[in-house]
């Protein structure tokens, strides 16, 4: 079992070998929930956007951008 101590602004560092066994990254989305006095913590489910992210590496990123771009441009031209 490892120990963590709570900051002054409630944070709380995870076992880097919990992280790598997870695979939590910085960034990564965590669900907190309660219940009987215990605390349980874990990785929160990826979208499938995040997935296809991940997966497809460079070849989507900023394609949400270059969407909404297209999408702006389409708007002018119909108002």
């Amino acid at each position: 079992m490892s120990l963590a101590k709570l900051s002054r602004k409630s944070q709380v560092v995870l076992p880097a070998h919990i992280c790598r066994r997870l695979n939590i990254k910085p960034g990564d989305m965590l669900e907190i929930s309660e219940k009987d006095h215990v605390i349980f913590i874990r990785k929160a489910e990826q979208s499938a956007l995040d997935d296809l992210d991940f997966c497809g590496g460079d070849l989507w990123r900023g394609y949400d951008n270059e969407l909404e771009e297209a999408r702006e441009q389409s708007d002018r031209r119909q108002g």
